[in-house]
């Protein structure tokens, strides 16, 4: 008996032995509670003789699978449990499910056709939420194996590439999500549907050599190699010559659906084209087709089931006949797609009608057909007298055996010592004994959710969300991460026609990337340049060009500022006018931050100590998988507080990105000291949910967690200000009420600033005087440096989380003029997922009419107005109740694109979208799409009026980027689109439009660190000219994104800082992702080296390209002359303009590799160079 002993002690009692009666009947009813429905699960695996080859289990929802996937795989670790997901769009929709959900229901179809053919010796469940049992699936899908590919074996790659393509796996030229491939010389990288991280598969001409996984947030591969890969198909609807065909006949029937069908008979994959899968496919048949004969169903919760598979139906049909196909191509659809349809319940319970059937329900009549299995709930202690800890006592002293499940071990040993000081027993365990200890609480490690009492097995399990009596409102899913991160792959890399700023030559337009031969006899060469566009210096000429080589490419910064700059002309003034006002203006600012630095250095903080064994179970308990952001910037902070200086640390990280946790363990440090801590947050409900998480982080250690905010009585307002003064309150969380003058503090020892940017001036000088020699850690989601102190490195430490949380899908969006029609259509769609929607309508004075025609629209939906103009307690009392689940529509204006968290909330309507602007149109879009639901936003706009040029672009903008930007790339769209005017008061304004923005910040890091007197390294103006072949040619990387992302690494790290370890690493991650490199790459690698030593040397221009070497500017006396000329025979020194002249050996042009004696001689003379710089300082 492996589960844990839990099972086997409920299968003692008298109800249990009346199950195993009835285990032979056709139909067996059970009553128990829907948190025991795991428990009953395995118990009747249990008790039954012979186990069907597989069990089915009906339950309600998508997240009910889900849970109960969890549940069984502890309950029953050598059972094999398969889950078969629902599409997360409707059967006729013109969009096509994710490829991980295809990928899955794919799996867990081959799997069946095994099980069909043998019998597995284990049980086997397959669960199916019912929204996944109606929808018909295609027929035949067990025929297409999946594709599986053994290292070791043969392939043809172009082949393989076919296939792939037939698979609907797409291609690209970066791997970054499931269902995609890149080919790129020997090297196949691709992300299986069904893979946990994508794999790098190496041939070795046709041979495949290795598979091994890689990451996909740095493109890096990871130590883990495999013996195979199996690709299931991305897409349901497999292109056989068969669909081909009927594509072709539809195609003239049906000219709006012309452009799809073409695509599809010429066996190319559409999104969408499941949609057409009832006229394409051979057939559609049910779920149960696939299934094995020897079968028992189970269905849990029918009633819920019943009801929801109606409302499925209803709203499925509704979708036909609101035919957003019409709406979308002008006209109407008259194909029959009937057969794709969910089949109605009835119809669905008679298919299963020949198995035995068990359904579990919560209630149940009193007969004897109806097996009730006694099992009890777990009491929910936040309305009740007694504690959980009281009612535990009084289990034992019932004779229960007591098993508290806690999800980690941290919290387990924390309920070690509550319960111990109790006066109880308690030991953590994995498996429960046969004979349990008298007086004894066992500890156990699970994912359980919900316990149950049962009084005839004298068994009471517990969790500790129970324990702590906290509602999980939403499961959190444990975040599955990258296992380190390295350089992220940043996107964001040049298009043609972007501006860009060159530090001296000004703004111009990017064109392309090029490659150019020069050089005469043995010494021609090839390198590739970027070619930029400046305004041209007399007045109807062509533009005048610049080619900048990819080695000098940290001289170019994009251009993020005003909508269209000026182009600087080359060699004109302008430019240096600009820069010049600039650099003026930036030394004055400089001058200020120095002082307020330097006055923070000299004060003195609290030092804290270090980490206490609490502070261990703290982090212990954490439910997620933390990720590698997270662990850095939690180190930093700690060792911020640990030193005597007080403690100014910005966290910069999009929303989600695991903040709060990182602010919980600092908060938690700061009160194992002793010391007060204040968390100040923008609005109540903000107040509210930190609150909830920091008390259910805290649970079970003694610190006293206060909430200040208008959601507080008079009387616990006045408590809590008393309790901060005498130092009972350990920590308060409020808004800035926080800041009046009646609150005073004992010994406040840690500020939490969250969303940093939505405080005013006037709340951050308040803040001062509260906290001189406090430490602060401000944090903000929406990286816009408004306060300069932010982006300036050394005034305050900045940490950043850019691993965002895995498992998010983009977020689908839809423009078009309104209907009511699509919209009762979107919010039905969204109410059957149980979930809530958005409805964006931006006038005060007709938002109640709007909601009275929502309610008539769809009558069942229970719908909430939330705008600036309602009573403030009014309105946070309306989004309360939303994030509580109370309504399922939120009318509201503008209002909530401000912080609101609620991840049910996954469709958003905006009405009359043209009046946005984007940054509003995307800060909106943002509230949805926070969870791993598959998101929904629709703009509308008023089909009655035409649309004006600047809105129309704004939609297309946002229609094109949905994609999980971070805000950082948002932000520096928004940039864009707006202008940087509001960003740093007037006068800073001219100035960035005049030079860019990320220039600017790099001349006020210059300044800052010029008055520190520390070095850093700025681009230098080094002219490196060598007649050999180093550049990425395109046969080893063709596509030109990432080839300027490699020049871009490389350049980064030719300055006087940069280390051969740097380029070392930096050729293996390109061998490592593009295969081994040719002898161009690694001649590049070399070059950059030579960069390294010239700019360390001071060397402004090195030239090889005649048969005389130029190295400028060299100080020499002429003793030093005198003795090199014996090293190098014909050496000539300019003495005016610091030229030193050294002829090249004629043996190097016959040298068999002359490009490796070129660098090994220019090495030698840079070593010489180095050697005279030491003498002329000697001798001054």
């Amino acid at each position: 008996m492996l589960n844990h002993g839990l099972v086997a002690r409920l299968g003692q009692g008298y109800p249990v032995a009346k199950l195993q009666s009835t285990l032979k009947n056709k139909r067996i009813e059970v009553v128990a509670p829907q948190a025991a429905n795991p428990f009953a699960l395995s118990l009747i695996t249990e008790l039954q003789e012979t186990t069907p080859s597989l069990q089915l289990i009906i339950v309600a929802t998508g997240r009910e699978a889900e849970d109960l996937e969890r549940d069984l795989k502890f309950l029953e670790p050598e059972s094999e449990i398969l889950l078969f997901p629902s599409w997360e769009t409707l059967p006729h929709e013109r969009l096509s499910p994710s490829p991980e959900t295809v990928g899955q229901r794919l799996q867990a179809i081959s799997r069946l056709s095994q099980i069909s053919k043998e019998k597995p010796k284990h049980p086997v469940y397959l669960i199916v939420s019912i929204r996944a049992a109606i929808q018909p699936v295609v027929a035949g899908l067990d025929k297409f194996p999946p594709l599986e590919l053994v290292a070791g074996k043969e392939y043809l790659l172009p082949e393989l590439s076919l296939k792939l393509v037939e698979q609907a796996y797409q291609r690209v030229d970066m791997v970054s999500k499931r269902g995609e491939f890149a080919v790129r010389g020997g090297i196949l990288d691709i992300f299986p549907t069904t893979a946990e991280h994508a794999a790098r598969l190496e041939f070795f001409g046709d041979e495949l050599e290795e598979i091994r996984e890689f990451s996909v947030s740095d493109q890096r591969s990871s130590a883990v190699k495999l013996e195979s890969v199996t690709l299931f198909p991305a897409r349901e609807l497999v292109i056989t010559p068969n669909v081909a065909s009927k594509a072709r006949e539809m195609m003239h029937e049906f000219p709006n659906l012309a452009a799809m069908l073409e695509k599809i008979s010429l066996g190319i994959p559409v999104e969408g084209m499941e949609s057409l899968a009832p006229a394409l496919a051979d057939g559609m048949v049910s779920i149960f087709d696939y299934l094995p004969k020897s079968l028992s169903v189970v269905v849990l919760s029918p009633e819920k089931a019943a009801a929801r598979a109606a409302s499925l139906v209803e709203t499925n049909e509704e979708f036909l006949h609101a035919a957003w196909d019409a709406a979308m191509d002008g006209a109407s659809a008259p194909i029959d797609l009937s057969g794709g349809g969910f089949i109605d319940f009835v119809s669905f319970t008679q298919k299963f009608s020949q198995f035995q059937v068990i359904t579990i329900s919560p209630f149940g009549l009193d007969s004897e057909e109806v097996v009730n299995l006694g099992i009890l709930e777990v009491p929910n202690f936040k309305g009740l007298e007694a504690s959980a800890l009281e009612w535990v006592l009084d289990q034992l002293a019932q004779k229960h055996l007591v098993v508290i499940s806690s999800e980690g071990l941290g919290t387990n040993e924390r309920l070690k010592e509550v319960l111990v000081q109790a006066g109880a027993n308690a030991v953590l365990t994995e498996t429960i004994p046969n004979e349990p200890k008298p007086n004894t609480v066992y500890l156990i490690q699970s994912q359980l959710r919900k316990g149950l009492v049962s009084e005839a097995a004298k068994l009471t399990v517990l969790t500790q969300l129970e324990f702590y009596s906290k509602s999980s409102y939403s499961a959190p899913q444990a975040r599955k991460l990258a296992v380190k991160r390295g350089q992220a792959v940043d996107p964001l890399t040049l298009k043609s026609g972007d501006y860009v700023v060159h530090e001296i030559h000004g703004i111009g337009r990017f064109k392309e990337l090029i490659q150019r031969t020069s050089g005469i006899g043995a010494r021609v060469h090839q390198r590739e340049y970027l070619l930029i566009e400046y305004a041209s210096s007399k007045r109807g000429y062509p533009e005048d060009t610049l080619f900048v080589p990819t080695d000098q490419l940290d001289m170019l910064t994009r251009y993020v500022g005003a909508e269209a700059p000026v182009i600087s002309k080359l060699g004109g003034s302008d430019w240096a006018r600009a820069k010049g006002n600039a650099r003026k203006a930036v030394r004055k600012i400089a001058i200020d931050l120095v002082k307020l630095y330097s006055a923070r250095m000299n004060s003195v903080g609290h030092a804290f100590a270090s980490d206490t064994p609490w502070q261990h179970e703290l982090e212990e308990a954490f439910a997620f998988q933390e990720t590698p952001d997270q662990l850095t910037t939690i180190e930093e902070v700690k060792a911020d507080m640990e030193k005597p200086i007080p403690m100014d640390r910005l966290l910069a990280g999009d929303v989600g990105y695991g903040k709060t946790e990182v602010a919980i363990r600092a908060a938690f440090k700061a009160i194992q000291d002793g010391k007060q801590v204040v968390m100040l947050v923008p609005t109540t409900l903000l107040a509210r949910q930190h609150t909830d998480t920091v008390m259910d982080r805290f649970s079970g250690f003694p610190v006293n967690v206060k909430s200040l905010s208008r959601f507080q009585t008079a009387k616990e307002v006045r408590e809590t200000i008393a309790g901060l003064a005498t130092g009972e309150v350990d920590m308060v969380i409020g808004t800035h009420r926080l800041l009046s003058d009646s609150v005073k503090f004992r010994n406040l020892g840690l500020i939490i600033i969250d969303e940093e940017q939505r405080f005013g001036v006037e709340h951050k000088e308040k803040l001062k005087a509260l906290k001189t020699n406090v430490d602060i850690l401000a944090m903000s989601a929406t990286p816009i440096p408004r306060t300069l102190e932010m982006a300036i490195t050394g005034i305050r430490e900045m940490s950043t989380l850019a691993t965002p949380p895995e498992d998010r899908h983009p977020i689908l969006t839809f423009i078009g003029g309104y209907s009511e029609k699509q919209v009762a259509a979107a919010i039905r769609r969204e109410l059957i997922r149980e979930g809530q929607v958005f409805f964006v309508h931006n006038r005060v004075a007709t938002i109640e009419k709007t909601a009275n025609d929502l309610a008539k629209l769809v009558p069942e939906a229970r719908i909430a107005v939330a705008h600036g103009q309602m009573p403030e307690a009014a309105l946070e009392q309306v989004v309360v109740d939303f994030w509580e689940k109370k309504f399922d529509i939120l009318v509201s204006t503008t209002i909530i694109e401000t912080g609101i968290d609620i991840p049910n909330a996954n469709t958003l309507i905006i009405d009359r979208a043209e009046h946005f602007g984007l940054s509003q149109l995307h800060q909106i879009r943002g509230r949805v799409g926070r969870s791993r639901e598959r998101a929904y936003a629709y703009f509308f706009y008023d089909p009655s009026k035409p649309l004006s040029e600047t809105s129309h672009d704004r939609l297309a903008t946002i229609a094109q980027n949905n994609e999980l930007g971070a805000g950082i790339q948002v932000a520096l769209k928004d940039l864009e689109i707006r202008g940087a005017g509001n960003l740093l008061g007037g006068e800073q304004s001219g100035h960035i439009a005049g030079v860019g923005f990320d220039l600017y910040l790099r001349m006020i890091g210059e300044a800052v660190a010029d008055f520190k007197g520390i070095k850093i390294d700025s681009p230098a103006e080094l002219k490196l000219e060598i007649p050999i072949d180093a550049h990425i040619p395109h046969t080893y990387l063709d596509s030109e994104r990432l080839r300027l992302e490699a020049y871009h690494k490389l350049s980064a790290a030719s300055g006087e800082t940069g280390t051969k370890e740097t380029l070392q690493a930096i050729l293996a991650e390109l061998e490592d992702r593009y295969g081994p490199s040719p002898e161009q790459v690694k001649n590049l690698i070399l070059v950059t080296e030579l960069r390294q030593i010239a700019n360390r040397l001071g060397l402004k221009d090195v030239n090889l390209l005649s048969n005389m070497m130029r190295i400028q500017p060299v100080e020499m006396t002429e003793s030093i002359q005198v003795k090199l000329s014996r090293s190098y025979q014909g050496l000539k020194y300019l003495q005016s303009a610091r030229i030193l002249q050294i002829p090249i050996p004629a043996a190097i042009d016959a040298a068999t590799s002359t490009s490796q004696a070129l660098i090994d001689f220019t090495h030698r003379v840079f070593q010489d160079i180095a050697a005279i710089q030491k003498e002329v300082e000697v001798n001054d």
